[in-house]
């Protein structure tokens, strides 16, 4: 059975919007990430319930109170660094806002804001966006919403997983489609960085596109990217700073443009 509407019939069914990005210019390491997500908590009006740190194979959960009175960011160079705020009666997520960063090994980070988490979700993701082109500097990113059941911070990661949908305890997951798209992109985000080819390919196309010129300038109908997009009204681009754009598809149009894409050869996934 298709399952890829099946979440519109259960009202407790959250949705969570994504920002993850891939690839960006400015330096970073965990102190400066921790200086992101500081900016980040302002923007949400509340303080996260835990903060994560990893070391290679190893992570260790505080409460963001002790996190902070320990110091422990200053105590060694981590590899990672996580915030989670808790899931509260009406959010489904097993948390309600979660941030996630590796700044080296995997180079990769993610907000994952759950709808019923925050007042004004557009609002706050507007807000986010500025904040992460400003701090960052994107080569490569993307933005989507996805029902929490699909497994949002899975598919951020090239993963996959199911979650309890409802109340009832039946257990969901992402469409066998969406999974597969998933796994597509895994080989390339778990691949060393500066070998994903992310600064001039798209994983695939979705609601928000960070893009910078390695992709605007490619061909494509012996036109650049950039006055194709133009030309075809094809969503909205718009420049965020010297690096990055936002190039913006509606929902209703992501998958004639994404056609469009596969077959030029500027995706990842390819199907």
């Amino acid at each position: 059975m298709d399952n890829t509407n099946r979440y519109d019939q259960y009202t407790e069914t959250n949705i969570v919007r994504s920002l993850v990005i891939y690839d960006w210019i400015e330096d970073l390491n965990i102190v400066g990430t921790k200086a992101i997500f500081d900016r980040i908590i302002e923007i949400i009006g509340r303080q996260p319930d835990i903060a994560t740190v990893a070391d290679g194979s190893n992570g260790k959960d505080y409460s963001y109170i002790s996190f902070l009175k320990r110091e422990t960011i200053k105590k060694k160079e981590w590899d990672s660094l996580g915030y989670l705020w808790k899931r509260s009666e009406k959010v489904l997520s097993d948390f309600a806002i979660d941030l996630g960063a590796s700044p080296n090994k995997f180079k990769c980070f993610e907000i994952h804001i759950d709808h019923s988490a925050v007042d004004d979700i557009d609002e706050k993701i507007r807000k986010l966006v500025t904040l992460i082109a400003d701090s960052l500097g994107p080569i490569y990113g993307i933005g989507y919403d996805m029902p929490y059941y699909w497994g949002p911070r899975a598919f951020a990661q090239g993963s996959s997983s199911s979650r309890y949908a409802t109340a009832d305890k039946s257990l969901y997951g992402p469409p066998e489609q969406m999974r597969e798209q998933s796994f597509a992109f895994g080989p390339t985000f778990r691949a060393d960085p500066s070998k994903r080819g992310l600064s001039t390919c798209f994983r695939d196309i979705f609601e928000i596109n960070f893009v910078s010129k390695g992709h605007l300038d490619r061909q494509i109908q012996d036109v650049t990217l950039q006055t194709f997009i133009a030309k075809n009204r094809l969503g909205t681009l718009r420049q965020l700073t010297p690096v990055t754009w936002a190039w913006g598809v509606p929902p209703s149009d992501i998958q004639k443009v994404r056609k469009i894409m596969i077959d030029a050869g500027f995706t990842i996934v390819k199907e």
